[in-house]
């Protein structure tokens, strides 16, 4: 009885240890003015030292841990910056101003939606989160995670994060709906190009980040692409076409316009006798659309790449374009 009354006790103080403590939380708005600007001036300047790789204003920022570990700690965000990959304009995502009870301690925050929380440790009683979206080629959006902590009356950066957060300005839960939306109808294809995109920008502040429909998202691209995969499989021969072409897949394809679907296909035409190929493309478009009914063939594009002779270096390819 004494052993298993002291294993319950251990057990209290550990869960005790990892409980979260009752912070007081304003968001974007709420926050002072003065301390906003605060701390856009130091994100303005952490990411032209990323950019610049100004080693000296980094150490500026951060805080005494922070610097000890300067290079691991920029690890993951210098690529974007430092390359050029992304450039240092960004828009404010969510803003959070933090006053703990406790401190070392964990903080969960929850959304102003309700659908995400962000987890993390905080060793001062002041803390100040800032979520800032950047974009590349007005393709890809991405998060940086910036956590500041107050040392002695001044604001030092602790952390610093990317990760994906969407494309085409839309993130995992729009995606997560539009697939939703999608399957309702039917278009099963469409779902899990959806589903698909949800489940790669699902983390997008490492783990802090945890939307609430997580396990939802993965349960659904295991049902709607086992759905597809049993509806259709690749390499598939049209054999009503006279000239045999065969569809070796149905994937996304992503440009500035958008995401849309791309047939590519196998065809004994010659590449290069387009005339040819473009009437055989109108036999390919009336049977895909018959055979296909998981896709919603309403989309504003969709691509037809004809390769010949197993030729993968060349190809043509043809977008057909739906009037809105």
């Amino acid at each position: 009885m004494k052993y298993s009354i002291l294993l319950l006790s251990l057990a209290a103080i550990i869960l005790q240890g990892c409980m979260y403590d009752a912070t007081e939380t304003k968001v974007n708005n709420e926050i002072d003015a003065g301390l906003r600007q605060i701390i856009k001036t130091k994100n303005d300047s952490l990411l032209n030292a990323l950019s610049d790789s100004d080693n000296k204003a980094l150490k500026a920022l951060g805080t005494e841990d922070f610097v000890k570990h300067l290079q691991s700690r920029i690890e993951n965000v210098v690529w974007a910056f430092r390359r050029g990959t992304l450039d240092t304009k960004y828009t404010v995502y969510t803003d959070y101003y933090n006053k703990h009870e406790k401190a070392p301690n964990n903080t969960k925050l929850e959304s102003g939606e309700g659908n995400y929380i962000f987890m993390y440790g905080n060793t001062t009683k002041e803390t100040y989160v800032s979520l800032l979206k950047t974009s590349y080629a007005d393709i890809s959006d991405y998060l940086v995670t910036t956590i500041y902590e107050l040392h002695n009356g001044k604001w030092k950066l602790n952390y610093v994060h990317i990760d994906a957060l969407g494309q085409y300005g839309k993130n995992a839960q729009e995606y997560y709906e539009i697939a939703k939306q999608k399957a309702e109808k039917g278009f099963f294809i469409d779902a899990a190009f959806n589903i698909d995109m949800a489940e790669s920008f699902i983390k997008p502040s490492a783990d802090m980040l945890r939307y609430n429909n997580e396990a939802d998202i993965l349960k659904y691209q295991k049902e709607w692409h086992n759905e597809v995969n049993r509806n259709y499989r690749f390499p598939d021969t049209l054999h009503t076409i006279s000239s045999k072409p065969v569809i070796m897949d149905l994937k996304p394809v992503n440009n500035k316009q958008g995401m849309y679907p791309m047939f590519s296909y196998l065809t004994q035409v010659p590449i290069q006798d387009t005339t040819v190929l473009k009437m055989e493309l109108e036999d390919i478009k009336a049977t895909v659309k018959k055979s296909y009914t998981g896709l919603d063939f309403s989309a504003k594009n969709i691509y037809y790449r004809a390769y010949n002779n197993n030729n993968y270096n060349k190809y043509h390819e043809f977008k057909e374009v739906n009037a809105k």
